[in-house]
């Protein structure tokens, strides 16, 4: 990844202490900030949001500087490394942060960094709450805890961060960005969430499906999203929409179905895209468009996901 990314973006470029921190402190937390004798601070700070739960952060402080959040409650924070080194320490653990390995920090767990002379890196900010609402866990007692050290060469996470990757390369385009639909910035955060909980060890489960007949509330919430499904949907909105507690739905979806309401919304919006692939011409419409038209903002993930749904690629499909 080159330096400087999201330069449409600045939120911050400064060299004076205080007014570094306060800025940073507006857009994740207040925090002491302190610089290394010697140094010289030089912060440049691009903050892009990509819908109301997530935001692309791209930092460096241009010198050692020494970062104490404290106890976070409300966010976690992936680290991705671009260039140079960290120390962070997530509660008990210490991870030395380089191009191989970054660092996931969770709610409630405190958090104390050192970023080293030369250090960059994309920083991605993910609400508390949206991180509930897609694992479908019970926030109230403890929120899910990642394991803080994040290994960008393990596969599956270099898949992670080259979604990381496309977001930074659209929200840059002079052409315009894919992410400013409502619908596909809300699926492109469900996904970036869900991958993460997929890739990175934590502290969520999957229930069991139960064989018993669906639930009032179950079965009012499908039939809501499968009249809608193109609408931007909340579990919190769908939730309201019942009658019941965002807490209360995410149970029931759990115990009757085995999965959450955003993971049940997203294999909806695969069968209608199927559908749409089924109905049209090549000579028509493009795989791309049909996957971006119901929130499939990545296409070669879409197609993975659909031949692995369906037993063959879209292009096939649309091409039968």
């Amino acid at each position: 990844m080159p330096s400087d990314l999201l330069t449409g973006y600045r939120a911050c470029a400064t060299t004076d202490l205080a007014q570094a921190r306060a800025a940073v402190a507006a857009r994740f937390c207040p925090h002491r900030l302190s610089v290394s004798a010697g140094g010289r601070l030089d912060l440049v700070h691009n903050s892009a949001p990509i819908g109301d739960d997530l935001t692309l952060n791209y930092m460096r402080y241009g010198s050692e500087v020494h970062i104490t959040p404290g106890r976070v409650d409300d966010f976690y924070l992936v680290q991705v490394p671009v260039a140079g080194f960290a120390r962070i320490r997530v509660g008990d653990t210490e991870v030395l942060s380089d191009r191989c390995t970054g660092t996931v920090s969770s709610p409630t767990r405190p958090l104390d960094m050192v970023w080293g002379d030369g250090c960059e890196k994309l920083v991605v900010y993910i609400r508390r709450t949206a991180v509930q609402e897609v694992a479908g866990t019970d926030d109230d007692v403890e929120p899910v805890i990642f394991d803080p050290r994040f290994d960008v060469t393990a596969l599956a996470v270099q898949s992670w961060v080259r979604l990381v990757q496309f977001a930074v390369d659209a929200l840059s385009s002079p052409a315009g960005s894919i992410l400013s639909s409502p619908l596909v910035t809300s699926n492109f955060e469900q996904t970036l969430i869900s991958g993460l909980l997929s890739i990175q060890p934590n502290s969520a489960h999957t229930a069991t499906p139960s064989s018993a007949p669906l639930s009032r509330p179950v079965r009012t919430a499908l039939a809501l999203i499968e009249d809608r499904p193109d609408h931007p949907w909340k579990v919190s909105e769908i939730a309201h929409e019942v009658g019941v507690s965002t807490r209360s739905l995410q149970e029931l979806f759990a115990r009757e179905l085995g999965t959450t309401p955003l993971q049940r919304l997203r294999r909806i919006r695969l069968d209608h895209a199927r559908q749409d692939l089924v109905d049209a011409s090549p000579a028509d419409t493009s795989v791309t468009t049909i996957a971006t038209r119901w929130g499939f903002f990545h296409v070669g993930r879409f197609a993975e996901v659909y031949r692995a749904t369906y037993q063959e690629l879209p292009s096939a499909t649309l091409g039968r």
